[in-house]
């Protein structure tokens, strides 16, 4: 009898120490490779939807700026500015009055945008405010918001959301919408009350 149990026992047990010592580390560092190629791969495709955004905003700035002038000197909506990516600290899509102070922090800090190996979030505060008509921003919900021009997927694979800062009739107000939502602006319920 124990000459049938080892007989059982030892080809299981040599089956499991080659499956956690051999295969198990071996699939391990395939999967790890294959990883890091895809990381270079959506690197390369990040650093030329970046290099179209920054191209579509330089084309769009004139105006921007002209709208922008235009509705600081009638009171009008003027987006102050505007993040989209994977947002700090884990921001749920809310109205983002308690977050007032971590986020003044990360825009205090967006020299980090641009020199992050893997930048979380890009400014798209021009871009924003060029979509302004009629003293209004709608866009629509559904589809990923870095199809709009001037945006572009600066965090690949990870939730992204939308932050925006704007002024409007003298009062400032704050937004963050989850990538998929629809944002309308202005809205009374983004005013943080206020007016200078």
């Amino acid at each position: 009898l124990d000459v049938a149990a080892y007989a059982m026992l030892l080809p299981a047990a040599v089956a499991l120490g080659l499956h956690y010592a051999v295969l198990k580390p071996r699939r391990r560092r395939a999967i790890q490779q294959r990883v890091d190629e895809l990381k270079g791969e959506q690197r390369s495709q990040l650093h030329i939807q970046r290099l179209h955004a920054e191209e579509t905003v330089r084309l769009l700035a004139p105006s921007a700026e002209r709208s922008r002038a235009a509705a600081r000197a009638t009171d009008g909506l003027v987006i102050e500015s505007a993040l989209y990516g994977d947002l700090p600290f884990g921001i749920a899509a809310q109205n983002s009055n308690s977050l007032h102070a971590a986020l003044d922090h990360f825009w205090n800090s967006r020299s980090a945008l641009s020199t992050a190996d893997e930048p979380r979030a890009c400014d798209v505060t021009l871009a924003l405010q060029s979509l302004i008509t009629n003293n209004q921003l709608v866009i629509a919900s559904g589809g990923g918001k870095y199809s709009l021009p001037g945006f572009y997927d600066p965090s690949f694979g990870v939730e992204k959301s939308l932050f925006v800062r704007y002024r409007f009739r003298g009062v400032q107000h704050e937004v963050i919408v989850k990538d998929d939502e629809a944002l309308a602006i202005p809205m009374k319920a983004h005013s943080l009350g206020s007016q200078t």
